[in-house]
């Protein structure tokens, strides 16, 4: 488990969701952009209940190993939502090379 930090508050959630939102947290900052995500978080109660926040350039989250915890599965759903969203922020760069149409290309080699 992790405790997220967030506006002077916190929240215990899966340690591999709490990654997962820093990732796109930092992801959201570095193109300047927001986006509202909800993901489990644990309850008073001691159950996961799904929670929203708003990240976005601002937005000053921590995160600190909390103690272990029976509740300390994560959503791999929210995890992998989380991380197409952080591939939609970074896209893959395609690289194309200038071949000169004069160039022979033995292509039997």
């Amino acid at each position: 488990m992790m405790t997220l930090h967030y506006t002077g508050r916190s929240v215990l959630m899966p340690t591999d969701i709490c990654e997962a939102v820093l990732r796109y947290a930092k992801a959201l900052a570095g193109s300047q952009t927001s986006d509202v995500v909800s993901v489990p978080v644990l309850a008073e109660g001691g159950e996961l209940v799904d929670a929203e926040f708003l990240l976005g350039p601002a937005s000053q989250l921590y995160a600190m190993p909390a103690a272990d915890s029976a509740n300390d599965r994560g959503n791999a759903a929210s995890v992998a939502e989380l991380d197409r969203r952080t591939r939609l922020l970074h896209p893959p760069v395609v690289v194309t090379s200038h071949i000169d149409p004069r160039t022979q290309i033995d292509l039997d080699s």
